[in-house]
Formats: structure tokens, C-alpha cells, sequence
């Protein structure tokens, strides 16, 4: 019994194209990494029955950001056929992560 297998379709992304989105990748990275000090630094400054809340949120916080950049890890040691479908992971799961950002800066 013969069955063939689909060859995969060449790569097309370049070179310059995967820089430009590790870039953006590791941008936003610093943003949240920059936000999550500043919560930190807001939740100093409140009474501590909140502070435990606020504590809580920037932990969680820190924990997902943690996981994007081993996410952004991940893209980076890619092979150009697993490029585009490890970015299009990535772009899912981060729509996760800017959700909570969105709800914690409501409470902060």
C-alpha cells in the first residue's frame, strides 16, 4: 500500500519579515514587563487589605508575561517551515495575556 504525503509549502516568510515580529514580540514584552512595575509601585501605596488583591493580579500578571517570553523563546528557535504556525500560536495565546492587562489596569 503506497500513500503519499503532502510536501510542505515552502516558507514565506523572510528573513527581515521574522526580525520585524521578534521585535514587536519582544516590544511588547518590555510594555507589559514596564506595566506590571508600576502596578507593583500603585499597590505599595494603597492599605493592605488591597494590597493583597493587587499583589495577587501583578503575580498572575507576571506569571503569563513569563510564559509569553518563553512563548517568543520558542518562535525564535523555530525552523522556517514551523515559523508561521508557531506565530499564529503565539498570536492566539498573547489575546489571553492583553485581556488580562486590560482587566488589571482597571484595577490599578
Amino acid at each position: 500500500m503506497h500513500t503519499s504525503e503532502k510536501a510542505l509549502p515552502p516558507s514565506t516568510t523572510t528573513a527581515s519579515s521574522r526580525r520585524a515580529d521578534l521585535e514587536r514580540f519582544e516590544a511588547q514584552l518590555a510594555e507589559w514587563t514596564a506595566l506590571i512595575g508600576q502596578y507593583r509601585a500603585n499597590a505599595r501605596r494603597v492599605e493592605a487589605s488591597a494590597r493583597l488583591e493587587l499583589d495577587r493580579i501583578t503575580d498572575e500578571l507576571q506569571l503569563q508575561r513569563n510564559e509569553a517570553s518563553a512563548q517568543v523563546m520558542r518562535l525564535k528557535s523555530s525552523a522556517d517551515f514551523e515559523w508561521e504556525h508557531e506565530k499564529l500560536q503565539l498570536e492566539r495565546a498573547w489575546q489571553a495575556v492583553r485581556s488580562a492587562f486590560q482587566k488589571a489596569e482597571i484595577a490599578f
